[in-house]
């Protein structure tokens, strides 16, 4: 159970904390806490797709091109999917091979790969997109649609800080060269 481990993520930071006073814990405990929710919905999820034989980068590739009208540009999807072109790849060969997914030269350039989703991997959709949304749907009982507004504002922030990271310079902390 992920939440019983938030005492003792909370003591090992705190102790931290008493030998480095600087430590920002409640920022800590909030990155432990998102990389343990990250960790347990992922394996939540993978139990419903498991038994298909799918793993999560794959229904997420999937997805994509069912949420595009069935058919995209690898490249279009790299970015949408934070994968890398070799990952997607990978990722595009297993689902060819499985007869999930086709793949062809664009019309319009013939440099270019086309991905379409074939009615084998829309009839696998019509079954996982149901049981996973009620996955993710049950993870947030109790908890209010103004509350997740503002934890999704509060992540989407958190998420614009770490951009701050990547870029030289960037940041409330960094220091001068």
């Amino acid at each position: 159970m992920p939440a019983s481990q938030l005492p003792h993520v909370a003591a090992n930071l705190r102790g931290i904390a008493r030998r480095v006073p600087q430590l920002p814990l409640t920022e800590m405990m909030i990155c432990r806490v998102a990389v343990i929710l990250g960790r347990d919905l992922h394996a939540s999820l993978d139990r419903v797709l498991r038994p298909h034989g799918l793993a999560e980068p794959e229904y997420r590739v999937l997805v994509a091109l069912y949420a595009r009208g069935g058919s995209a540009c690898p490249r279009d999807l790299c970015g949408a999917l934070a994968q890398s072109p070799a990952n997607l790849t990978r990722i595009c060969d297993t689902l060819v091979r499985r007869g999930y997914v086709s793949r062809t030269p664009d019309a319009s350039d013939r440099r270019r790969m086309q991905l379409t989703l074939r009615a084998s991997g829309q009839k696998l959709l019509d079954k996982l997109i149901p049981a996973m949304s009620a996955r993710v749907q049950d993870a947030f009982v109790g908890i209010s649609a103004a509350e997740k507004k503002r934890l999704l504002a509060s992540l989407t922030r958190l998420l614009q800080g770490l951009d701050t990271l990547h870029t030289p310079g960037a940041g409330k902390n960094a220091r001068a060269a």
